[in-house]
């Protein structure tokens, strides 16, 4: 399975650039805390998908492996012109070449384009409404498994989520307005079971002119943080440091979060094996 992903990736690559770069090590069985490692090794092999969801999609396929979870959703929200849901699903096959655990990947959009603003937060000063319209039949015609939910996220992610849909794995926030993250972040307030313990996040509009703590996803999150005491958003911190140099100064790793699911009943359950590296660094040394 693995093999077949790997030659078809090094074939991209080989075409593109026609050399091969050095690779490391593949790390030898999972281990939570070196997904970074993992993910270096798929795009020195060729695999190419936005890192921002190749990352995390890597972690959540495996985690649910090591769960006995056999299908995850990943899910983006906002999926504008669809370039992203396209480079989605390449990160989901991947995962799931890699890893033995399907993946679905679901869109959501207006298809219309950015609605008008209902909220200061919103940042309307910036944002025009019905920019980033969706081709939706053009788009449809080029995804290869993924679907598309239209329509408003206030009545769209209800009636997804009460769908027996996939365990949630993945959700890439890109909506930009607080008001449309609020109402998405529903998405995090049904049966602990119906996601994963730990919800790796992407939060696409974090940075620049504009998005203060007080303004669009950012206060959307702590507007959910205040108002759970069982689920929590974080940042994953330090993230850039596992990673290659060449990657430390890019922005999608600073905009990675965890949804901790506290009151998920398999919260305490191990997720994979610790490399015996690490355990062997921290025994007391010969003398």
């Amino acid at each position: 399975m693995a093999a077949g992903l790997l030659t078809r990736a090094a074939r991209r690559a080989r075409a593109a650039s026609r050399r091969r770069e050095s690779a490391p090590a593949a790390p030898p069985a999972w281990d939570p805390t070196r997904t970074s490692e993992l993910w270096a090794w798929c795009v020195a092999r060729g695999v190419r998908a936005r890192p921002q969801y190749l990352w995390p999609l890597l972690h959540a396929a495996h985690a649910a492996r090591a769960l006995g979870v056999p299908r995850i959703a990943a899910l983006e929200l906002g999926a504008a012109g669809g370039n992203g849901l396209l480079d989605l699903e390449r990160a989901a096959a991947a995962a799931s070449e890699l890893s033995g655990t399907g993946v679905d990947v679901v869109g959501f959009d207006t298809g219309a384009g950015m609605p008008p603003p209902s909220d200061p937060r919103d940042a309307p000063w910036l944002i025009e409404p019905s920019v980033f319209a969706m081709g939706v039949d053009a788009l449809r015609a080029r995804l290869d498994h993924a679907r598309l939910v239209l329509g408003d996220v206030r009545e769209t992610v209800p009636a997804w989520s009460a769908s027996g849909e996939a365990v949630i794995g993945f959700i890439a926030f890109d909506l930009d307005y607080y008001s449309a993250t609020r109402e998405a972040l529903a998405l995090l307030d049904g049966d602990a079971e119906r996601m994963l313990p730990r919800v790796p996040c992407y939060f696409d509009d974090l940075f620049g002119h504009g998005w203060t703590d007080f303004m669009g996803e950012r206060a959307a999150i702590d507007e959910f943080n205040a108002s759970h005491a069982e689920r929590k958003i974080a940042k994953i911190n330090g993230l850039r440091y596992e990673l290659p140099a060449a990657e430390r100064e890019r922005p999608w790793h600073e905009k990675l979060f965890l949804v901790h699911v506290f009151d998920h009943p398999r919260y305490a359950d191990r997720e994979g094996t610790v490399d015996e590296r690490w355990l062997a660094a921290h025994r007391l040394a010969p003398e």
